[in-house]
């Protein structure tokens, strides 16, 4: 009986002590974490060069046809609202891969000077 008790107070002035396998889970889920981290970190590292040289460019020259076109030539044939939010919706889709990347990782000060 006093074994029971002097176990009740060393548990009460202790840590609880967590059962190996809920610590087994905890640093698994961790590991798997990582992994899954670092492969689409790596995948959307190797992939923003490539949308950075088609989105940029295509939402450029559309811009500039559309000034041109649109509203410098004045052609009523021309969608010029419509080839103004594909330049726009370009440019948005590039930042909307910028952001998807910052939620993986943190990008560097001087990424986009």
């Amino acid at each position: 009986m006093e074994n029971l008790g002097f176990h009740r107070s060393h548990r009460a002035f202790g840590a609880p002590r967590r059962s190996i396998a809920v610590r087994l889970l905890g640093g698994s889920f961790l590991v798997v974490w990582q992994v899954v981290r670092l492969t689409i970190c790596a995948v959307l590292i190797l992939t923003e060069p490539l949308l950075r040289a088609t989105l940029v460019p295509i939402a450029f020259l559309s811009f500039v046809v559309t000034l041109i076109f649109g509203f410098l030539i004045g052609d009523p044939r021309f969608p010029r609202w419509g080839m103004l939010a594909f330049s726009v919706g370009t440019l948005m889709l590039y930042w909307l891969f910028l952001g998807v990347m910052s939620i993986f990782m943190t990008l560097p000060r001087s990424h986009d000077r």
